[in-house]
């Protein structure tokens, strides 16, 4: 064990010095219950005593402690270490089995690196200055493997906080809706874990199996649910411990449905926080900082601070009134608004069908809408659907259907889950989609002026998405609800080509208020280059109907006015 920083002699983090009453215990090695050896760092008060402790663990290399926190630093999600200290808590960052300085080869969330949670926090509970009780902190992977941590409730876990956090690898993060999320976990295993190890940690263990596990292989492995995704797949009715759960409405990358089912399946004390933004930057914000800080005193160190006396939810409504505390989630005063998918024109946008959506069901005999794809404008990897206009800027809708409402007449505020029911066909075995819901502003003859000079789509705010292979389709009837299908992904059902199925596509929960004279459009394709969305060989025309035996509609949850 090496030690750095004593009373007097600071020692600076990326976020701040860690100040003169505080010290560092660098590279102590904990031993797990197999023999592999855990590193972590221990920050503490020097000040005789016991003291609570925040436990934070992930691959991301706990020497990276030096860099700030900002965006391109993305995997510097601690929260600030030095200011935890300076609030009376011990705090422990590790490196997870096998990455960094901790023994053994990483495979994410191996039952040895789930037991390793377990064994950890039970290590820092039991400390000469522990005071017994470890909460856990962190944001995005720091913050999923709470959820496995609390499953396992350890003796000395008095309290979780999973930031930004999802809880089911396959469906929150790798296969959504079936889809293979590529582009993100290309990146994630291959930047953000292997090459930062490589390049940029001199320090790192120079043995040949260092970071040698093919994760990406894995995918490929089991494209499906089965129990190799099972075991990634947190068991959130066995957490008994206290939970605040914070989410993040841009959280649809990832982590965004796992915390909000998070708080709707644990079983002991909960909290829910929904805010928006940038979740790395906001989690040093003093507001949330502040709350965490109500939170880890009133379970770790025994102070009413009145947080569990407050309302349980606590969501930020978008293009509204800001926060707004609620009882409940979802919220049941929630009334379920149809709107249909119809041939349109609705002048809304430039695309290949410039279709509708309307409050009534489609009358007998209302033609479908077709299109096939890839389309020769595409490019993949590159622009994706969007192709480039005639100014070389990129068109955004040109290329894909769009499906555009009416004008609301008020402001329309939509809270909750979100689902598409589609009925389509392909001329292929296998198709997917991929549905966005935009937010749609009135143009001012200036803008609408400059969109047609520019040769680009009107402008637009994403306000969620959601996504489903098509022989994926089959639902889990004992988890799925009108407004969230939970889909098995056990064992896919190729299409008959020509034949009309029923989609219900999960579309992520979400808080947008539609301002008066605004249009809601949702937009629908088989790729979205965010994501780098796995397209493989699918190579198909794809027709979507709306008439009165197959009523295509998309459901909101709207909430009436106060």
């Amino acid at each position: 064990m090496a030690m750095q920083g004593s009373p007097g002699s600071p020692v600076r983090l990326g976020d701040g010095e860690l100040g003169p009453d505080a010290t560092v215990d660098r590279d102590v090695m904990v031993p797990m219950r197999d023999g592999v050896r855990i590193a972590c760092d221990v920050y503490r008060p020097t000040a005789p005593g016991r003291y609570p402790v925040l436990y934070a663990v992930s691959p991301y290399l706990k020497d990276s402690v030096y860099l700030p926190t900002m965006s391109v630093y993305r995997y510097r999600e601690t929260g600030n270490i030095a200011r935890w200290v300076s609030r009376g808590y011990v705090y422990v960052h590790a490196d997870a089995r096998g990455t960094g300085k901790s023994e053994d080869v990483y495979v994410r969330f191996s039952k040895a690196e789930l037991t390793d949670l377990y064994d950890m926090i039970e290590w820092c509970g039991q400390q000469p200055w522990s005071a017994g009780k470890v909460g856990m902190i962190g944001e995005s992977y720091y913050g999923i493997v709470q959820w496995f941590a609390a499953a396992q409730n350890p003796p000395h876990l008095a309290c979780v906080a999973p930031y930004d956090a999802s809880t089911d690898l396959y469906r929150n993060s790798v296969f959504k809706g079936g889809v293979y999320f590529t582009g993100f976990q290309n990146h994630w295993y291959s930047n953000s874990v292997r090459n930062r190890a490589f390049f940029d940690y001199p320090e790192r263990p120079k043995r040949e199996d260092y970071l040698s596990h093919d994760y990406l292989l894995d995918h490929a492995h089991h494209p499906t649910f089965d129990e190799f995704w099972r075991q990634r797949r947190a068991d959130l009715a066995s957490i008994e411990v206290p939970v605040f759960s914070i989410g993040n409405w841009a959280g649809t990358v990832s982590h965004l449905l796992g915390n909000l089912q998070g708080f709707m399946q644990t079983r002991g004390p909960r909290k829910l926080l929904v805010n928006v933004g940038d979740p790395q930057l906001i989690f040093l914000d003093p507001q949330i900082e502040e709350q965490l800080a109500r939170w880890y005193d009133y379970w770790l160190k025994g102070v009413d601070t009145g947080i569990m006396a407050e309302p349980p939810v606590r969501i930020f409504i978008r293009n509204g009134a800001g926060y707004r505390d609620e009882q409940e989630w979802p919220l049941r005063r929630a009334v379920e608004r149809k709107l249909y998918l119809g041939p349109g024109p609705s002048q809304a946008a430039e695309s290949l069908n410039d279709g509708a959506l309307v409050s009534q069901p489609p009358p007998a005999g209302t033609a479908p809408t077709s299109y096939t794809y890839p389309d020769p404008g595409w490019t993949f990897p590159g622009t994706g659907t969007s192709v480039r206009g005639s100014m070389g800027l990129l068109h955004t809708t040109r290329k894909i259907l769009t499906f555009a409402s009416e004008p609301f007449t008020d402001d329309t505020e939509v809270t909750g889950p979100v689902v598409l029911n589609l009925w389509a066909s392909s001329s292929a075995e296998d198709t997917q989609f991929i549905v966005k819901i935009m937010d749609l502003a009135p143009l001012t003859p200036e803008v609408a002026q400059a969109i047609k000079v520019l040769d680009v789509a009107a402008p637009a705010r994403q306000v969620t998405e959601g996504w489903l292979r098509a022989s994926h389709r089959a639902l889990d009837p004992d988890r799925s609800t009108p407004l969230s299908p939970y889909h098995s992904h056990a064992a896919p059902e190729p299409l008959e080509p020509g034949t009309i199925y029923q989609f219900a596509i999960e579309i992520w929960p979400t808080s947008w208020v539609f301002k008066a004279g605004h249009r809601l459009r949702l937009d629908l394709a088989a790729l979205d280059q965010q994501g780098q969305y796995y397209l493989g060989h699918l190579n198909a025309a794809d027709t979507f109907y709306h008439d009165t035996d197959h009523p295509s509609h998309l459901i909101l949850p709207v909430i009436p006015p106060a």
